[in-house]
C-alpha cells in the first residue's frame, strides 16, 4: 500500500516549507544512522523520510505528488528521478535555473555555499591639502562582519558541532536523473554546505559572523590626490565557513586650499611684487608646500609673468621626485603716496620728454592713471 508522504513527516497537506523543514529535521536527527549504529530499521526509516522530504520540499515535485501520488516518482529513473524525462526541463524552468541543467548535463556539481571570501568594503576619507601633500596617519571607524568570537566562525553553539546533512549525505548537492539527462542541484536543506547546525550559536545565530565597529589606522603616503585608492588587505568582512577575509579600500578626497591649487603633482600659486621689485629685480621668499621657496625676479619683469620652480611641487607617490611649483607674480600698486613720492614719480615720467612727443603723452597718461589710482 502506498504511504502518505505527509503522514510520514507528521504534517498536514497544506504545511508550509518551514513546517516541512522543521518536521524533517526532527525525524532526521532521530533516525540518523550515526545515532543508531547497527539499527537497520532506523537506517531504512532515515532513507524513507529523506526521500519524502526531497519530494515535498520541491514545489514542482510536490505538485506532481499531490496530483499523481507516489507513482509519479516510480519507474526507470528511480528515487529522486523523473517519471517523465521532460519533467527535468519543467523542473529547471519552474525554478528559474539554467545553470543546474547545463551543469548536470556536463557532469558538473553546480554552485555550492561552502567556504567563501568575505565582502570587500569601501571608505571615503577627506584630507586637507597639506595632509595629502605631506602624508599623515588617520584612524577610521568602519562597521563590518567579523568572525564570531563565541563560536570561532563555526556557527555552532560552543561544545557542539555541525552534523552531516541528512538530505544530501554531506555532499551539498542532490543529483536527479531523467532518461539520459541528469542535473545536480544545491541541497536546499544545508544550502550546499553539506552539514547542518542543530544547536546554533546564540551570539551569531548560526551564521559564524557578527557585525561590529572597528577602528583601523590608515597610513597616508605623501602625494595622494582626489581619486587615489588605498587598499588595506584583509581589513574587509570576514569570510564564510572559514573563507578568507575581504579587503578594505580607502578612497581619498582632497579639500581645496585658499593659496595653492594643484594639477597632478604640480602646484600653482600667486604672489604680489612691488613695482620697484619688478623694475629693478629682486630675490624674494615665497610660501611653498614644504617650506619657503626662493624666487629670483629679473629686472624688467612684467606683471602676470609665471615662474616655474622645478621640483618644488608635490612629492610623487614613488618618493623619487616631485612636481613643479608655478608662481604667478602680480604688481602691487600702492594706493597712498607721500608728496615726495609723487614728485619723484612725476620726475621719472618727465624723463620720457626727451624721447619725443609720443612718449611725453604716454608718460602723462601713465601719471594720470597713477594719480587716479592713488587718490
Amino acid at each position: 500500500m502506498a504511504k502518505d508522504y505527509y503522514e510520514l513527516l507528521g504534517v498536514s497537506r497544506d504545511a508550509t516549507q518551514d513546517e516541512l523543514r522543521t518536521a524533517y529535521r526532527k525525524l532526521a536527527v532521530k533516525y540518523h544512522p550515526d545515532k543508531n549504529p547497527g539499527n537497520k530499521e532506523a537506517e531504512d526509516k532515515f532513507k524513507e523520510i529523506s526521500h519524502v522530504y526531497e519530494i515535498l520540499s520541491d514545489p514542482a515535485k510536490r505538485e506532481q505528488y499531490d496530483h499523481y501520488g507516489e507513482s509519479a516518482f516510480q519507474g526507470g529513473a528511480g528515487a529522486g528521478g523523473f517519471h517523465d524525462p521532460f519533467d527535468i526541463f519543467r523542473e529547471v524552468f519552474s525554478s528559474g535555473g539554467f545553470g543546474d541543467i547545463f551543469g548536470g548535463i556536463f557532469g558538473e556539481d553546480g554552485p555550492s555555499r561552502g567556504p567563501a571570501r568575505g565582502r570587500d568594503l569601501a571608505y571615503e576619507l577627506t584630507l586637507d591639502f597639506f595632509e595629502a601633500a605631506k602624508g599623515t596617519e588617520k584612524t577610521i571607524k568602519v562597521r563590518r562582519f567579523e568572525t564570531c568570537d563565541n563560536c570561532h566562525g563555526s556557527g555552532a553553539k560552543p561544545g557542539t558541532k555541525a552534523v552531516k546533512c541528512g538530505q544530501c549525505g554531506g555532499s551539498g548537492h542532490i543529483r536527479q536523473s531523467g532518461g539520459f539527462f541528469s542535473i545536480s542541484r544545491t541541497c536546499k536543506v544545508c544550502s550546499g554546505q553539506g552539514k547542518e547546525i542543530e544547536h546554533p550559536c546564540i551570539v551569531c545565530d548560526g551564521t559564524g559572523r557578527k557585525e561590529a565597529a572597528k577602528k583601523i589606522d590608515v597610513k597616508i603616503p605623501a602625494g595622494v590626490d582626489t581619486g587615489t585608492r588605498i587598499r588595506l588587505s584583509g581589513e574587509g568582512e570576514a569570510g564564510y565557513q572559514g573563507g578568507p577575509t575581504g579587503d578594505l579600500y580607502v578612497d581619498i578626497h582632497v579639500s581645496d586650499h585658499s593659496v595653492f591649487s594643484r594639477r597632478g603633482y604640480d602646484v600653482y600659486s600667486e604672489v604680489l611684487g612691488s613695482y620697484h621689485q619688478l623694475v629693478f629685480g629682486a630675490e624674494i621668499d615665497v610660501q611653498g608646500v614644504y617650506g619657503p621657496v626662493k624666487l629670483n625676479i629679473p629686472a624688467g619683469t612684467e606683471s602676470g609673468h609665471v615662474f616655474r620652480v622645478k621640483n618644488c611641487g608635490i612629492k610623487k607617490l614613488d618618493g623619487r621626485s616631485s612636481g613643479d611649483h608655478f608662481i604667478k607674480i602680480e604688481t602691487e600698486i600702492p594706493k597712498h603716496l607721500t608728496g615726495e613720492q609723487k614728485k619723484l614719480l612725476e620726475g621719472y615720467a618727465a624723463t620720457f620728454k626727451s624721447d619725443g612727443e609720443k612718449k611725453v603723452k604716454d608718460a602723462r597718461k601713465f601719471v594720470d592713471k597713477l594719480k587716479e589710482a592713488f587718490k
